[in-house]
């Protein structure tokens, strides 16, 4: 891997200005108004009657509101825009960091929106239901309200490859829903999200329908569309890209390669990792895996099995997989490389909202637009947040520890820093001082009075019985702390939970839905929304969630 000593891509987005040596995206995001002039020659086709009717009747089903199914409607016009993020599906809504890139998405097209009354801005979220990395989604986290932290793994997948926007998880969400009761408190909200949790289409539902409710319900008003690729009409879409990839094998990742070479030849880092022979395509069997193709000569490919199994298929012709993209689109999938071109070609996009690992990743993808002939949008860089609950500022405060010292340290390491200052700076430490002092005066009256042998026993008398004295009183503190600690560990371990629980940073482990929706109700995204920084050049913000926000917080 290459070792970075110039700004990251991410840092070239975030930077005020575009970078004056080589750019790796085709647009900064200072450049927005000057995207946006351009993608009105190069939009797509808007929306056909029989598409816009294949969206809306899937947001009837995960609980949309009107909002959405208007905006559903304006992707029909040739007057819409699309400002677009995406994610994976994954349990409870996903890490925070999928509320934080949805909420800018629609912020975003908000503001457009404003500058440009005559054309429709619509905020879309992606969701790749066809990944197959099941670890990558499989668990959720949240603190208890004991301290401790809670983890729900989903059961293991049986099938490696297999997409996992298809998972039927009904039955797991009724354990799920157990295991959030017996770990929070009540409040006013938290009958009703279980309720959710539990409710749906019992055991037939999917992975993907779970996240899509949430997501839609904690979005409530907001317009927010959801495109899923396993949707026939983004297949439909999505042929021309298969079938370029596979007219012009080897292509796209030559290019690929070539733009590699290029970021770590200028001391970048590349995200990316192409083999020579590798299609930027995925075929899917009839076990719904999605098997790479690796090319085997000029006009064969190697389907490979997830994991590198034998039990993949036999060597298969070109031309077969160019006639099944006409007959069955839905036997392929994109990759990391063709999925962005999908969603840029399907959509009027003119950004998109994204993380540092996606930018650096398009760095190196947006080498191939232009030879598949789509146009790319900007790449906007999605809000960093750490959220401040009133019951952990509490906390904070009583122990008068600062927010930069909660953020480095585990539970243990907090609990003991605690100790050692009050033991040094705090009781113990007084009762040391106090005791030193009076010894000072002792040994002056000493001097003063020139004691007599019997004076001088009898100071000593007095000394013995202060020093007997403070050492009782020591062991007594000391005791206290004792049986303190145990009330400590649990006040620390919340902090540490609700702050980077798993020693992972807040906004990529805790979720949406527990503790923040339970405490503070569905609504609370969208109440969160206008306080959250929406520049690209913004610092990593701390936002308080105040008690007018909080509702039913922990009282």
């Amino acid at each position: 891997m290459a070792v970075r000593i110039q700004q990251s891509v991410w840092d070239q987005l975030k930077a005020r200005e575009p970078a004056p040596g080589q750019r790796w995206l085709r647009w900064h995001p200072s450049e927005l108004e000057d995207c946006l002039a351009q993608r009105a020659g190069h939009s797509p086709s808007p929306l056909a009657e029989h598409e816009l009717a294949e969206l809306e009747t899937a947001h009837r089903r995960w609980g949309a509101d009107e909002a959405t199914l208007a905006a559903i409607r304006e992707l029909g016009t040739p007057r819409a825009r699309v400002v677009i993020t995406g994610q994976q599906p994954a349990l409870l809504a996903g890490p925070l960091l999928v509320l934080y890139k949805t909420l800018a998405a629609i912020r975003l097209a908000g503001r457009l929106r404003e500058r440009h009354p005559d054309l429709t801005f619509v905020p879309v979220f992606w969701v790749a239901s066809e990944d197959h990395d099941f670890d990558e989604i499989r668990r959720a986290y949240w603190p208890g309200h004991e301290g401790g932290l809670e983890e729900f793994l989903l059961a293991a997948e049986t099938t490696p490859g297999r997409m996992v926007g298809g998972l039927r998880i009904g039955e797991q969400l009724a354990r799920l829903a157990h295991q959030i009761e017996m770990s929070t408190l009540t409040t006013e909200f938290r009958d009703g999200v279980l309720a959710r949790l539990r409710g749906g289409d019992g055991a037939e539902v999917t992975l993907e329908d779970h996240f899509c409710r949430l997501m839609l319900e904690l979005f409530r008003g907001t317009g927010l569309v959801i495109v899923s690729p396993l949707m026939e009409w983004v297949r439909r879409r999505a042929a021309p890209i298969v079938q370029t990839e596979l007219a012009r094998p080897g292509e796209s990742t030559a290019r690929i390669l070539e733009r590699t070479r290029a970021l770590e030849a200028a001391r970048f880092e590349a995200q990316l990792h192409r083999a020579p022979d590798s299609l930027n395509v995925f075929w899917i069997d009839g076990a719904r895996r999605r098997l790479a193709l690796r090319l085997d000569g000029a006009e064969r490919v190697r389907p490979v099995a997830p994991g590198g199994g034998d039990e993949a298929p036999e060597d298969v012709a070109l031309d077969e997989l160019r006639r099944q993209v006409e007959r069955a689109p839905e036997r392929f999938s994109t990759n990391v490389v063709t999925r962005p071109l999908v969603q840029d070609s399907a959509l009027p996009t003119v950004a998109q909202v994204v993380g540092p690992g996606e930018a650096a990743y398009l760095a190196q993808v947006e080498a191939v637009y232009e030879s598949f002939g789509v146009f790319a949008p900007v790449r906007w860089p999605r809000p960093s947040v750490t959220l401040l609950e009133p019951r952990v500022e509490r906390r904070l405060e009583k122990h008068a520890l600062a927010l930069e010292q909660a953020l480095t340290r585990d539970a243990d390491e907090l609990v003991e820093m605690i100790l050692q200052r009050d033991l040094g700076q705090g009781q113990i430490g007084r009762i040391e001082s106090l005791r030193a002092r009076q010894k000072e005066e002792l040994e002056a009256l000493r001097r003063e009075i020139d004691a007599s042998a019997a004076a001088g026993s009898a100071i000593d008398k007095l000394q013995q019985a202060m020093d007997k004295g403070y050492d009782k009183l020591l062991d007594r503190v000391l005791t206290q702390h004792k049986q303190d600690r145990g009330h400590l560990m649990r006040a620390m371990a919340l902090i540490a939970n609700s702050l980077h629980p798993a020693r992972l940073a807040q906004e990529r482990a805790l979720n949406p839905i527990v503790p923040f929706a339970i405490n503070y109700g569905m609504g609370w995204a969208v109440r969160l929304m206008a306080r959250v920084e929406l520049d690209y050049w913004a610092e990593p913000q701390v936002i308080s969630l105040a008690e007018e926000l909080s509702g039913a917080a922990e009282r």
